[in-house]
């Protein structure tokens, strides 16, 4: 069923003031109207075709061929640089790899040099505390060996010096000293007699026996003959007949050097923890806490240590 459309409002044609409709005119104005109102109803398509303007496509002949020249070209020049980068990475890839190499050959060098060094630093630490015990040992040997030298000897201390001093002088005060102390002592009794220095300048006198009894016997009477008198009248310079100040005779058995420095740390050590009684007999140290306690020999200077952390 035909869909009947309103047609649209007639657009008035202007007239001049001076035109007059005519008969003509009226049939023409008819003929246009009823050729719009059957536009409405069934348009002429082939009519409305020849106002529609055809749209034209781009043609496309293909790119310009500069600029697939330019392209290729810079491709190219792009794939030499990244060959030319890719060469040089392999170089230092390599480079790198050959240092790597020669740092793990160093390493593995180093490591086993240093279990070669480990290993001979053990055996130098063994000979070393061999060695060390060796030492020790002759030390000990030696020690005893002077010890055993002096076995019969002894050192008297402040004996004022005579400027024309013999060992016939000297010889002659030790059998004065010998007399004084009940001991008859003969030129044949001594078998040597000299000063020796010391730190102090005092330069006591050495006296070697020919027999350690005689040396024993001369250490005893000392003591028993200090024992019984008073300070002031203790064997002094006043007893062999000096015109000096009395000044006291110290009579003692001569030390080697390492027993007087080891008799001198074991006096300071007696003083500094209240021990009674500190001597040497035949060479060796001994100290005593009291009366009533036990000598305790000292060996070296380890024993004073180990007392010192009994205290």
């Amino acid at each position: 069923m035909p869909i009947n459309r309103t047609p649209p409002p007639a657009s008035p044609v202007p007239m001049s003031s001076d035109d007059t409709p005519t008969p003509h005119t009226r049939a023409i104005d008819a003929l246009e109207q009823t050729t719009i109102l059957h536009c409405e109803s069934a348009p002429d398509i082939p009519s409305l075709t020849l106002n529609v303007t055809e749209r034209k496509k781009r043609k496309h002949d293909g790119m310009n061929p500069n600029i697939m020249s330019y392209m290729s070209e810079m491709f190219s020049v792009y794939t030499n640089e990244q060959a030319k980068l890719f060469k040089d990475l392999q170089t230092i890839v390599s480079s790198i790899k050959e240092q790597n190499d020669e740092l793990k050959k160093s390493v593995d060098t180093m490591s086993s040099k240093y279990d070669e060094f480990l290993s001979r630093i053990s055996v130098l630490e063994a000979e070393k505390k061999q060695d060390r015990y060796i030492i020790q040992q002759l030390q000990e040997k030696i020690e005893n060996m002077e010890r055993k030298s002096r076995c019969s000897g002894i050192e008297i201390r402040n004996i004022p010096k005579n400027n024309e001093e013999t060992k016939e002088n000297l010889c002659s005060t030790v059998k004065k000293l010998g007399k004084y102390l009940n001991v008859n002592l003969q030129d044949s009794d001594i078998k040597d007699v000299y000063r020796t220095y010391s730190k102090t300048g005092t330069r006591p006198v050495i006296v070697e026996f020919n027999s350690v009894i005689i040396k024993e016997k001369m250490l005893n009477e000392v003591k028993r003959f200090n024992k019984t008198k008073p300070k002031s009248e203790k064997l002094n310079t006043s007893h062999l007949n000096y015109s000096q100040k009395n000044i006291p005779i110290y009579v003692t058995e001569t030390l080697t050097q390492n027993t007087q420095k080891l008799f001198y740390q074991a006096r300071i050590f007696q003083k500094n923890h209240n021990y009674l009684f500190c001597w040497t007999s035949r060479g060796i140290v001994y100290i005593r806490k009291n009366e009533n306690s036990s000598q305790i020999r000292i060996k070296n200077e380890t024993d004073l240590e180990n007392l010192r952390k009994t205290e």
